[in-house]
């Protein structure tokens, strides 16, 4: 398997569980304030994946955290969350999450400045179709408001964030990453205490909803990390839009939102653009292994 072919493998997991994580933050947004969701998600991811680091022997100096590049990931991490929570609040999941699928665009727009990917026509044609299907489900021209702007606000940190990735040393295991990450996200939750409702006791449904969400974290900040260190940012973006239809149809199962003709043909677009993106990245390896030359046996 080509490392392109593992970061696709790794992004489809992470994508399932960012969907899962952003469902179960909306769910108990109902009951308790942004703030104490950040923080109290963020120390229980934080506990996890740090037992995590130990685990597989991941720890390495804290000096590392405050390099120039991990301490952009981390600052754009904790800007992306910040906005992302409070979004939820205000915003159906589905809307939240198709606003964000603009990021792989930037992503790839970024990797080809920044660090020079060579991205050919055909990815650049599958994204802007992944992108067209994106627009019919979000609705061109129609606005969202004070929160729609807080949801456009983070793919200005989540393009950082996954540009910043790309940066580091391979050398510092992605496990590592996600638990400074997520500790970085859960100090970052106090900067949203002054503007937020008061704090309030959560009940035990909450407790179970805030832990399933931590774990899911864990789940997705690992394996985001592996694929955008793995393979090449400009391949393996487009299938973060798989997290559109994820998170329609976890909608329509939770919260009873149907989509209408319109979306489920920006869905086709989406899956298209990703499969289309699927076929080329094998046909790319099948010809690379046809290319190298086979060695007899008496050789």
């Amino acid at each position: 398997m080509t490392d392109n072919a593992r970061g696709i493998v790794a992004v489809l997991i992470a994508s399932t569980a960012f969907v899962l994580n952003d469902a179960l933050v909306k769910a108990v947004s109902s009951e308790i304030p942004s703030g104490e969701i950040i923080i109290v998600r963020g120390a229980l991811a934080t506990v996890m994946l740090c037992i995590g680091v130990i685990a597989f022997g991941a720890a390495r100096p804290l000096a590392i955290l405050f390099s120039p590049m991990m301490l952009l990931r981390l600052a754009s991490a904790a800007g992306a969350t910040m906005f992302i929570v409070i979004s939820l609040r205000y915003l159906p999941l589905a809307t939240v999450v198709t606003v964000l699928q603009v990021t792989p665009l930037a992503v790839t727009a970024g990797a080809a400045i920044i660090y020079g990917e060579r991205v050919g026509w055909r990815r650049w044609l599958a994204a802007l179709v992944g992108f067209l299907g994106v627009a019919l489900i979000v609705r061109p021209g129609v606005g969202f408001g004070a929160a729609g702007i807080l949801a456009l606000a983070t793919l200005v940190f989540t393009t950082m964030r996954d540009l910043t990735t790309r940066g580091l040393h391979r050398d510092i295991p992605s496990i590592f990453v996600a638990a400074a990450s997520a500790a970085a996200i859960t100090l970052a939750g106090i900067l949203v205490i002054p503007f937020d409702a008061p704090w309030s006791m959560p009940s035990s449904w909450a407790w179970a909803l805030m832990t399933l969400s931590a774990a899911c974290l864990f789940v997705a900040n690992t394996f985001v990390i592996m694929a955008l260190r793995t393979g090449e940012i400009s391949v393996i973006a487009p299938f973060r839009y798989t997290q559109v239809p994820l998170s329609i149809l976890l909608g329509f199962g939770w919260w009873g939102e149907m989509p209408d003709g319109i979306a489920f043909l920006g869905i086709g677009f989406v899956l298209a653009a990703g499969a289309y993106t699927l076929h080329r990245e094998r046909r790319s390896f099948t010809g690379k292994r046809a290319a190298v030359p086979q060695r007899s046996p008496a050789q």
